[in-house]
């Protein structure tokens, strides 16, 4: 509750809780149902049109053109009444919320199935719970111990047949699961030292430094002359940045401002399931009997951990 409370607060001096136009304008006006449906359908479909963009790029200078872009858009909710000490408060931020959240997942994706890295990636509530009790001395009642065995052995099914056998030789099934790490030590690192909480701000102040971390750490390993700079690409990489990142964010920002944190967190869990479903459609992806089962696995023990751990909302897709 407490956090809530920041966060509310935060956004009360935020340009977001002023805007009359513009994009969060529109947004702020729109009934609650759609913005949710929006917000899953769009991560749903990133994650596929990511693996998608990788035929044209390599995965490390994709995922830092995709920040990059959707930083500068949110470059107005950044800019406002910035300061050096909010910089410097959401500088480790950027490099685990986006540096190596984007970075790794990507990387995942060149080798394996949008919908087995969306699970891998979407263990992070899981793993929030276990970082909580070592590093906030959080209760674990059998909810969550439940959700963690669940969560966990739901990764353990999913990572069996990968290990060693897929093209990167498993690295790929460790990049998701580190980027689900990531996630999971920079939202509690944005609720342990981020104060007040100004989100959409912080989220652009990370992007930017996620953003050139992607690029210079993408530019040193993957030639830019192999992006292929097709329209295709561009329109892909558009929506990408734009819609599934930027405008997504301020999706989420609204919803927090009006008090739905905890229900956006409990839904995410749709992400990887929609994920699953669009790349079966659109990539013929194959789902195996331990996707399967280990997807719902995972799901299930988010869903158990969610619904007690989340009340001020951090991250998603």
């Amino acid at each position: 509750m407490r956090q809530s409370k920041e966060h509310e607060s935060g956004f009360r001096n935020s340009p977001l809780a002023s805007s009359k136009g513009g994009i969060a304008g529109v947004l702020q006006h729109m009934p609650r149902p759609v913005l949710y449906a929006i917000l899953i359908l769009v991560w749903g479909m990133v994650w596929p049109l990511t693996k998608i963009a990788l035929v044209w790029s390599p995965p490390l200078l994709f995922a830092g053109l995709r920040v990059m872009v959707s930083g500068i858009a949110l470059l107005p909710w950044t800019l406002s009444g910035l300061s050096w000490h909010r910089i410097a408060m959401n500088l480790a931020l950027g490099v685990l919320n986006v540096g190596l959240f984007f970075g790794l997942q990507t990387l995942a994706l060149q080798h394996e199935s949008p919908g087995l890295v969306s699970l891998l990636v979407y263990i992070q509530p899981v793993v929030t719970t276990i970082l909580a009790r070592i590093w906030l001395s959080e209760a674990l009642g059998i909810r969550k111990i439940v959700g963690v065995v669940l969560g966990f052995a739901g990764v353990g099914i999913i990572s069996l047949g990968h290990l060693g056998l897929s093209e990167a030789g498993g690295l790929d099934v460790l990049w998701g699961l580190a980027a689900g790490v990531s996630w999971a030590t920079g939202t509690l690192l944005y609720k342990k030292t981020v104060r007040p909480a100004r989100p959409l701000q912080d989220i652009g102040i990370q992007m930017s430094v996620g953003g050139l971390l992607l690029i210079g750490w993408g530019s040193s390993l993957e030639p830019w002359r192999t992006i292929h700079w097709s329209i295709p690409f561009l329109a892909d990489l558009v929506f990408v940045a734009l819609a599934g990142t930027a405008v997504a964010w301020v999706i989420w920002a609204v919803l927090l401002q009006s008090g739905e944190a905890s229900r956006v967190a409990m839904w995410t869990f749709v992400v990887p399931v929609l994920s699953t479903v669009l790349s079966i459609w659109w990539l013929r992806e194959v789902v195996t009997v331990k996707l399967l089962w280990g997807g719902i696995s995972v799901l299930c023990g988010v869903v158990l951990v969610n619904s007690r751990i989340h009340k001020g909302g951090a991250r998603i897709g």
